[in-house]
C-alpha cells in the first residue's frame, strides 16, 4: 500500500469517527427533547442547563408554520423531514441564518411580571386556566418554550413568573399560545375581551421600571421585571412596585 492509499484510508477512518460522534450527539438532543414535560433539568457537555421537555401541540403547529410553509412535510431550509427537526426540539430550523429561536432546552430563565386592566391585576385565578401543567405531557395549553407554571410553590402564585426554555423566544409566542394577543395598540384576553388605545385609556409596557418599545417582540432577560398596564394615564409606581421577586428563586 503506497502513501496515497494509506492517507486515504486514514482520512476515511477519521471521517467515520466524526460521523459517529455527530450521530450520537444528535441522538442525545432528540432524547432530551422528546421526554415528557417533567421540568427536570440536566446539564449538557458544556455545562448548560437543559430541560427535559417536548414541544407542546401549539409548538408543533407553529414549528410547521415556520419550517414547512408549503406543507410538503420537509423543512424548507434543510430539506429534512420536518418531524425530525421538531423531535430535536427546533421551533425554527437551526440551519437557517435568519432563525432567532434556539432549540428547546437551550436555556431556562425567568422573569417576574404583572398585567393590570383598569387598575385591576390579572391574578392567579386568571392565569391558572392558561398555565402549563408540567405533570401532564399531553397538556394542550401553552408553549413549552415560554409559559407560566401551574401550581407554583407558596408564597409564589400561578402567573407571577414567566419561564423561558430556549434562547430568543419573543413574548408574542406566550400570548398566542394561550389565545391572547398583545401589541402596542391592543391587549386581547383569552376570554375574548379586548382593550385598545382610546382617548386616555392607553396600553403601557415597562421593563425594569422603564418604558419599552419592543412590545410583543421583546425577548426577556433573566430576572427581568415586566409590567403590562391598560387604563387611564396614572401614576404607575404602585403597579411597578407590586411586581414580585420570585424569579431569582428558580
Amino acid at each position: 500500500m503506497d502513501n496515497t492509499e494509506k492517507f486515504a484510508f486514514g482520512f476515511l477512518g477519521i471521517a467515520s469517527i466524526i460521523a459517529v460522534f455527530a450521530m450520537l450527539s444528535a441522538f442525545n438532543i432528540v432524547q432530551l427533547n422528546s421526554n415528557p414535560a417533567t421540568g427536570n433539568s440536566v446539564q449538557n457537555s458544556m455545562g448548560q442547563r437543559l430541560t427535559r421537555m417536548s414541544l407542546s401541540p401549539f409548538d408543533v403547529q407553529l414549528a410547521k408554520q415556520f419550517m414547512d410553509k408549503n406543507g410538503d412535510g420537509k423543512c424548507d431550509v434543510c430539506g429534512m423531514d420536518v418531524q425530525i427537526c421538531i423531535d430535536s426540539g427546533q421551533m425554527q430550523c437551526n440551519m437557517d441564518s435568519k432563525s432567532t429561536i434556539g432549540v428547546l432546552g437551550s436555556q431556562h430563565i425567568h422573569a417576574d411580571w404583572k398585567i393590570y386592566i383598569n387598575g385591576k391585576e390579572l391574578d392567579d385565578n386568571f392565569f391558572d386556566s392558561i398555565a402549563m401543567n408540567m405533570s401532564n405531557e399531553n397538556n394542550g395549553i401553552s408553549s413549552s418554550f415560554i409559559h407560566v407554571d401551574k401550581g407554583a410553590p407558596s408564597p409564589e402564585k400561578t402567573g407571577n413568573v414567566l419561564h423561558m426554555h430556549a434562547t430568543g423566544v419573543p413574548l408574542w409566542i406566550f400570548f398566542k399560545s394561550v389565545g391572547m394577543d398583545f401589541n402596542k395598540d391592543c391587549l386581547s384576553l383569552s376570554d375574548g375581551q379586548k382593550f385598545c388605545n382610546a382617548g386616555e385609556n392607553t396600553l403601557k409596557f415597562y421593563v425594569n421600571g422603564k418604558p419599552n418599545s419592543e412590545w410583543e417582540k421583546y425577548v426577556f432577560n433573566d430576572l427581568d421585571k415586566i409590567l403590562i398596564s391598560y387604563g387611564e394615564e396614572t401614576d404607575l409606581s404602585q403597579q411597578l412596585n407590586s411586581i414580585t421577586d420570585f424569579a431569582k428563586s428558580h
